[in-house]
């Protein structure tokens, strides 16, 4: 899910009740010799959902095979179908972490607590050198810890690159959400969905089809596991689809979808046609979406003003994505880990599974900045059953 950019008057986010977090100097940012670089390691899907209804979370998964839309194929009118478009209802802020809650409370294994599940004798030496550095939780989206990471790229003063997320330390585990859901229902909002709907089918024999109506409703996430230092960050995301020439017998063997050739569908307008595209600002999102979700190919199409694709798709490596403008992965994790730690250090006393922190990259004034919402408000974004479950599975104690 996109961050919500803050749109706000300058003046009323100085004075809104905000407290300092961190100032943004880019040269301690972007300067590559300030520290050894460091990285994610590589991410791995622990789970994959089909929502259905908004709400419901099944294990009912269909993954998607590309399909590269055919020359012949073209144009690509992605309005068809708009009249029978199935827009997404019922979503409220409670949903958006619900993904990875869920992955909580089903797994065989206590994620609340990966201290007690290290193995000495599976682990390697640099694993075990680390036993004594106590292991920490972050269950978030994928779309924050993007939206963070972008950050040191993302300097320029404007409304655009102002981000907003939110925080909640509930028995020693720290959750971040983006709880700003903004419902478009505008014929361009149903873009991309239709173009999916073009490039991918349930199976890898099978032409897609274009005929069903796209309903917003009923999506597939995945929730993923990545080590950041002394972090592991469990958060969820929209799942793409695969290359593949075969059909994946069991969905949920996990084992052998980490092995599949991921890809994942973009749009951008064409009159940016005459530059390539791999040169456009909306790349450098796509190249964290991709980094946090082992994307490995990226299909972009065109849109004219009219909702149609008229040139041939471009299918391109996502790696590739960085390559113009010298974007580097350990500037971003570096930075998301500084963040973390800030936050974690900012929320130490805090154990409430309903007080939210709210914090702002305000990039007029060039810094992250907070406010507090007490107990229970319109913020608070963990379930009651979750809540449970995590005061049952941890060991936590307020010092």
């Amino acid at each position: 899910m996109a961050f919500h950019h803050h749109t706000g008057n300058r003046a009323n986010n100085i004075d809104n009740g905000y407290k300092n977090l961190m100032n943004l100097r880019p040269y301690d940012l972007l300067n590559e010799k300030n520290s050894p670089a460091f990285y994610l390691s590589r991410p791995k899907i622990r789970a994959i959902y089909t929502i259905f209804n908004s709400v419901d979370i099944t294990d009912d998964v269909h993954i998607k095979y590309f399909h590269e839309p055919k020359v012949q194929s073209h144009p690509l009118d992605l309005n068809e179908g708009f009249e029978k478009f199935i827009f997404r209802t019922n979503y409220t802020s409670m949903q958006l972490l619900s993904k990875v809650q869920k992955y909580v409370i089903e797994a065989k294994e206590n994620v609340l607590q990966p201290n007690i599940g290290l193995n000495t004798k599976t682990s390697s030496v640099k694993e075990q050198s680390k036993q004594n550095i106590k292991r920490k939780v972050i269950l978030c989206q994928r779309g924050v810890l993007s939206s963070i990471m972008i950050i040191p790229y993302r300097l320029k003063a404007s409304n655009y690159n102002n981000t907003i997320f939110y925080a909640t330390k509930y028995c020693g585990i720290l959750h971040m959400s983006d709880t700003s859901w903004v419902d478009k229902r505008s014929k361009n909002d149903t873009y991309h969905l239709k173009f999916m709907q073009c490039c991918f089918s349930d199976d890898p024999d099978l032409e897609p089809n274009t005929n069903e109506p796209v309903d917003q409703n009923n999506t597939e996430y995945s929730v993923f596991h990545t080590l950041l230092k002394e972090y592991d960050l469990i958060y969820s995301g929209e799942t793409g689809g695969i290359i593949s020439e075969h059909k994946i017998d069991d969905v949920h063997d996990l084992n052998e979808v980490n092995k599949c050739r991921f890809i994942m569908t973009k749009l951008l307008w064409s009159r940016q046609r005459g530059e390539d595209v791999l040169n456009h600002p909306k790349c450098l999102h796509w190249w964290l979406q991709a980094y946090l979700g082992n994307v490995s190919d990226i299909c972009i199409g065109l849109k004219d003003n009219d909702g149609v694709v008229r040139s041939p798709v471009q299918v391109r490596a996502c790696k590739d994505l960085a390559i113009n403008r010298g974007w580097k992965p350990h500037i971003c994790v570096r930075f998301l880990y500084n963040v973390i730690k800030l936050v974690e250090e900012t929320m130490d006393h805090v154990n409430c599974p309903y007080t939210t922190y709210e914090f702002m990259y305000d990039s007029f004034q060039r810094c992250i900045k907070f406010k507090i919402h007490l107990g229970k408000t319109e913020h608070s974004f963990l379930n009651e059953e979750y809540i449970k479950h995590c005061k049952e599975r941890t060991s936590f104690e307020k010092e």
